[in-house]
């Protein structure tokens, strides 16, 4: 078939990189909503499937859902491909079926950026950063019962051990902590040269002093942490989550962290963002729960290194080549079938 080279933008973003590598590449770009109008503002399916009309790739936003009625409805459409790791906010399952493949962008300043955050958050937690922070603005000062804790010694829970679970791992080794680890597709020999030993969910729950998320977002995963799970924990314990908001209730862990059930918990992602203002997680102490507006983990490097892969991708596909970046592998020969041969 012939190609138009026609890629569709949702939302306009400040850096131009994947834009400009995609013109030069002679793709005809089709733009969605500007920046003033994009910040509060989503796509309705009809104007989404307009939108996209009869472009060969889409490059969307974190905001709209594309589900298998709008990938259905562009009968052009080849592709999917996001500058980020999280490709959740896709119906991978119908894509596949329907031969239309997905890509990610899983960039090392992106996955190592979140690493990093991961422990910077985790220090702020043991150390009792932010209640210290606080009792000082209140004219208060250093007292015994307000001291941090020495990480040396501590077990450390990592549940999914991908990218940047490990890459966590990797970063805590020099700090003399004990790690554990779950997850259901990744072996011990795997994780065994980060020291991480691998165990089952309750068991981490259980013995970890603090948990740190690191899971993709699935049918598994949504939700796999609630009230039972977090009543498992040490009252003295911390969770952390990097990964996806709707891994957890919020309205459940709102209610462990008042009744004091576990120490506290930091936070970079929820169930819907922006976070609500209505959000019980807002009316936490706040000195026991650390909110950051998912971005912790970015950085200029992560973006550029995003949007670049991603276009990369994108071009790929549109001179019939299957990127490294793709998620879907079994939509491999269909895709072939509709559009390649």
């Amino acid at each position: 078939m012939a190609l138009k080279r026609r890629v569709c933008l949702t939302g306009p973003t400040k850096l131009k990189l994947a834009e400009n590598m995609l013109r030069e590449a002679n793709c005809e770009l089709v733009s969605g909503k500007s920046i003033d109008d994009f910040r509060s503002y989503r796509y309705e399916k009809r104007e989404l499937i307009h939108l996209i009309g009869d472009c060969e790739v889409l490059f969307p936003s974190g905001r709209e859902f594309i589900g298998g009625d709008i990938l259905d409805s562009c009968a052009n459409l080849q592709a999917v491909v996001k500058s980020s790791i999280g490709i959740e906010n896709v119906d991978v399952e119908a894509a596949t079926e329907l031969g239309i493949l997905c890509c990610n962008s899983p960039t090392p300043e992106n996955y190592m950026g979140v690493a990093e955050a991961t422990v910077g958050l985790m220090v702020t937690l043991f150390k009792r950063l932010k209640f210290n922070e606080a009792f000082l603005r209140n004219s208060g000062w250093k007292e015994p019962q307000h001291r941090g804790m020495l990480m040396i010694g501590k077990t450390i829970g990592i549940i999914g051990t991908g990218r940047i679970g490990r890459n966590v791992a990797k970063r805590l080794g020099p700090w003399d902590v004990k790690l554990l680890g779950y997850d259901p597709y990744v072996s011990q020999e795997t994780v065994a040269p980060l020291g991480i030993k691998m165990v089952t969910l309750d068991e981490l729950l259980r013995e970890s002093d603090l948990v740190t998320i690191h899971v993709v977002l699935t049918k598994e995963t949504r939700g796999m942490i609630r009230m039972p799970q977090l009543r498992m924990m040490k009252k003295t314990a911390y969770i952390v989550n990097t990964s996806r908001g709707p891994v957890f209730d919020e309205n459940e862990l709102a209610q462990v962290l008042n009744e004091g059930v576990i120490a506290g918990a930091a936070l970079d992602v929820f169930a819907e963002e922006p976070l609500p203002m209505n959000s019980p997680l807002r009316d936490v102490d706040p000195t026991r729960l650390t909110l950051t507006p998912h971005i912790i983990g970015n950085n200029p490097g992560s973006l550029e290194a995003g949007q670049k892969m991603a276009a990369q991708s994108i071009l790929s596909i549109l001179d019939g080549k299957v990127p490294d970046t793709i998620v879907n592998p079994a939509a491999v020969e269909r895709w072939k079938e509709r559009f390649w041969t």
